[in-house]
């Protein structure tokens, strides 16, 4: 399967409606027909795909703002302040994200969300274990058509663009007075050519309100889509220069790999650790001692290629904790990895038989995914962290035949 074929997801504007997707071809068009978050096969379609997930635009802001050239590195950094004064929420709250400069105007495209609300998004993301590459608001992929007013109807709402001006979104009830919303004062609805997307199941909804324009303006089209609005904006993705909101703090992870270069060789040291330790349990239920030994001497020699002119002990597993235990001690910030995965550490030996799957780790801020034999053996875990001084909450758990796995957030207290 090539890479340069995706996977679109849709997030409607009603919270609790289902994520709606779409297998994508490299030229935007539909491998299949779209699907809900319920299908079972979602999970397999984005094995090789990359992963785009659309939000609504009604959560998104678009502004243009002029910043001094020659600091394109550091446009992110800037844009927040530069917009302090147009924004009613303040800009600690929000997210934000650019895009690449206008070479005629100088102006520089910024989108804002609130930071809260894009945390859901990807929380929801990670509950279907998947990891978009671009998350991007649905306007960003309305049509863009010379001389002409695009609507696309879908959500009980309104979207509106076209060419140079910001997008709109508007309530479905009243299309007339969304287009001189668009237009403002100094145009008439006659002027507009107006080009309408509609989903065809969904488009007796709408019908009546927007035929209704037909005899108001310079030219009607409407466009009906036998596959959703998913189908429109699947052929508008491949050539878009959108922008991306996954940038400053909701960067991909393999962005972070310089900052955590330092504790790269503790984290493998953890990760070892609690492997190892897993399968020296296995072998001595079954008595295999000289199995054991042999671990014990591979924990030695991990020890020596860690913590290199240091002796390992007799007991060099418990010799590696109390090491990771004292360099953890010396952190001065908790949200730090080090302490964090010192604090993880502690809860693996005291609930020993609930087992690491997964960590996803942000500053001050870990997502674990934990296997344990119940519910309760899940709590001790996350009891276990709590005593660390840690926020832990366990949002979500399910049954996997004679096993339990759950989805746990650990944040530092005070975040």
């Amino acid at each position: 399967m090539a890479n340069s074929e995706w996977l679109l997801l849709r997030l409607a504007a009603q919270d609790d409606a289902p994520l709606s997707w779409a297998a994508v071809d490299e030229s935007g068009r539909l491998l299949a027909t779209p699907a809900d978050e319920h299908d079972p096969q979602l999970a397999g379609m984005a094995a090789g795909r990359r992963v785009a997930l659309l939000v609504p635009a009604g959560d998104v802001s678009h502004l243009e703002v002029q910043l001094p050239a020659g600091n394109e590195a550091r446009l992110l950094q800037l844009v927040p302040f530069a917009l302090e004064d147009q924004l009613s929420e303040d800009i600690e709250d929000l997210h934000f994200a650019v895009g690449t400069r206008n070479a005629v105007s100088g102006l520089v495209p910024a989108a804002v969300v609130n930071r809260e609300r894009m945390a859901q998004w990807m929380a929801r993301m990670s509950g279907l274990q998947l990891v978009p590459a671009r998350v991007i608001s649905e306007s960003e992929l309305v049509p863009v058509l010379p001389g002409h007013v695009t609507m696309v109807a879908g959500d009980d709402q309104l979207l509106l663009r076209r060419e140079g001006s910001a997008p709109l979104l508007m309530p479905a009830a009243d299309p007339a007075f969304a287009l001189e919303m668009l237009l403002g004062s100094g145009e008439e609805l006659a002027s507009v050519n107006l080009a309408v997307y509609a989903s065809a199941d969904e488009w007796p909804r709408y019908a009546a309100a927007i035929e209704g324009l037909r005899a108001r303006v310079a030219s009607l089209n409407v466009q009906l889509e036998s596959g959703g609005l998913l189908a429109m904006y699947a052929r508008q993705l491949p050539q878009s220069k959108t922008i991306n909101l996954l940038q400053g703090a909701f960067r991909p992870d393999q962005s972070r790999g310089a900052g955590l270069e330092r504790w790269r060789g503790v984290a493998a040291a953890l990760l070892a650790l609690v492997l190892l330790d897993a399968a020296g349990s296995w072998w001595q239920a079954r008595g295999l001692q000289a199995e054991s030994a042999q671990l014990e001497k591979s924990m030695a020699n991990l020890f020596s290629s860690v913590f290199p002119g240091q002796q390992p002990a007799a007991d060099p597993r418990r010799q590696f904790e109390r090491r990771l235990a004292q360099i953890a001690g010396g952190a001065t910030e908790k949200g730090e990895l080090l302490p964090m995965l010192a604090a993880l550490a502690a809860a693996q030996q005291n609930t020993p038989v609930a087992k690491l799957e997964s960590i996803n780790f942000r500053s001050g801020s870990m997502q674990l995914r934990v296997g344990a034999p119940d519910a309760s053996t899940l709590e001790q875990f996350s009891q276990s962290l709590r005593a660390g001084g840690y926020n832990v909450e366990i949002q979500s758990g399910q049954s996997q035949g004679e096993s339990y796995s759950g989805q746990i957030a650990v944040k530092v207290q005070g975040t």
